[in-house]
This record gives structure tokens, C-alpha cells and sequence, in this order.
């Protein structure tokens, strides 16, 4: 398993979203729930957990940013690469 290094996540709009300790390279595709070190706006990190299939918002300007998934037998959000900033 490759080395994981803490990224921060944003909105395309520039909002702070979360802190998130990523594995490997390239693009962030999916974040486990697990993993984010630091939710910045208060979104994924609910309580109550957001149920399967929610859609994830943007606090700032409202666009669709992820949709909760399981992949691989965990929660994970499945990242909208039009509503981020590349990694």
C-alpha cells in the first residue's frame, strides 16, 4: 500500500471543503469517510451519517461536489471532477 499525504480538498468555487489523507497518485476519485482528517465545512461528517445515494453540496455556491457510495464495503464519497479543484 502506498504512503498516504494529507491534501486539501476544495470547491471549484475555492471553498474550503475538508482535509483528507489521500493514498497513491493522480486524481482523487473517492473519499472514505474514514480517511478525512478534517471536515472544514461541516458536509460529510454529519450526525446522523448521510444516507446512500445523498448528494453532497457545495456550503458555498451550491453545487453538486460528491454523492455518498459504497465502494469496496465502506462508505466513501464519490467525487464530481467538475466541482473540485484538481489535486
Amino acid at each position: 500500500m502506498s504512503p498516504r499525504r494529507s491534501v486539501e480538498v476544495y470547491c471549484r468555487c475555492g471553498a474550503a471543503l475538508a482535509r483528507y489523507k489521500k493514498g497513491g497518485k493522480g486524481r482523487l476519485v473517492k473519499m472514505w469517510f474514514e480517511r478525512i482528517d478534517r471536515d472544514r465545512a461541516g458536509i460529510f461528517l454529519t450526525h446522523p451519517p448521510l444516507p446512500l445515494n445523498e448528494e453532497i453540496f457545495c456550503p458555498q455556491c451550491e453545487k453538486r461536489i460528491a454523492t455518498v457510495q459504497i465502494v469496496g464495503g465502506k462508505y466513501a464519497a464519490k467525487m464530481n471532477q467538475g466541482g473540485i479543484k484538481p489535486i
